[in-house]
Order: structure tokens, then sequence, then C-alpha cells
């Protein structure tokens, strides 16, 4: 069971196939994963890979920016709580739900120390 200390110390990583691009009008992101098909029977009458589109908010693309396989959870929080100038309450809850998302997406991983 991970604690806390241990989730806030966390690195979030870019998973394979994950290409991204800013939107020069508006400064979000454009998250494209690739993902190879299932094993199942319906899955031979999918192509080989699977590209999904997926297009970020503000918040999101603020938190997606600062993911460089380095920075930590808590790390990204202090930038979020310092960038958008609420309490570090309000800034680990966004912060946190934006990375949750993100996993469920395939789009990150969660790497713990």
């Amino acid at each position: 069971m991970v604690d806390r200390r241990q989730s806030l110390e966390a690195v979030p990583v870019m998973n394979q196939g994950v290409r991204f691009e800013d939107e020069q009008d508006t400064g979000r992101v454009v998250i494209t994963v690739r993902q190879q098909r299932g094993n199942g029977f319906l899955a031979r009458f999918q192509p080989p890979f699977i590209e999904r589109t997926v297009r970020l908010d503000e918040l999101g693309s603020f938190v997606f920016k600062r993911i460089d396989n380095q920075r930590s959870t808590l790390r990204i929080i202090e930038d979020f709580a310092g960038r958008y100038r609420v309490n570090r309450r309000e800034a680990t809850l966004s912060t946190v739900e934006i990375l949750k998302s993100l996993v469920k997406r395939g789009i990150i991983s969660i790497a713990i120390k």
C-alpha cells in the first residue's frame, strides 16, 4: 500500500506511444495516444494500432507540461499553486485529479520511489 508521502514523492512519467503538441492559438495541449490492439477474439477485426486524440483544457495542459519524467507530484502541485494562486489543498486536489485522468487514459504512469 502506498502512503500519502510516497504518492507525493512519486514521479509521473510519459508512456510510450504518446505524442503531443501545443495548439499555437490557445496554448493547450493535444495528445495522441497510440496503443496496440488487444488479444481477444474481436481484436482481430481491429487495426494493429489504435490512435486516440485527447485535447486538454488549460489546467490539464499546465500539469501535463510539467511532466518531464523527473519532477515529483509534489513539485507539480507547488507549481500549480503558484501559477493559479490557490491554497495547497485546492492545488493538491486539482493536480491529483488531472494526473489520475491521464493515467486512466494511458497517457502517463506513476513511478513510485
